[in-house]
């Protein structure tokens, strides 16, 4: 292949957002997320059950 009839990529400025920071703070934002989103799952499902069973 000729090294001439490769495409040249630009490069880009702005720092793209779906990759994740290395920082601290953002590690435990993130892990937070994750946590909420999951704890809440869980009581939402135990809600569904013990209103099924009676329990509300």
């Amino acid at each position: 292949m000729d090294a001439t009839m490769t495409k040249t990529h630009k490069k880009f400025v702005a720092r793209n957002p779906f990759i994740p920071s290395l920082a601290p703070v953002c590690q435990l934002a993130d892990w937070l997320l994750i946590c909420s989103v999951t704890l809440s799952g869980i009581v939402a499902g135990l809600a569904t059950i013990l209103r099924q069973m009676g329990g509300f």
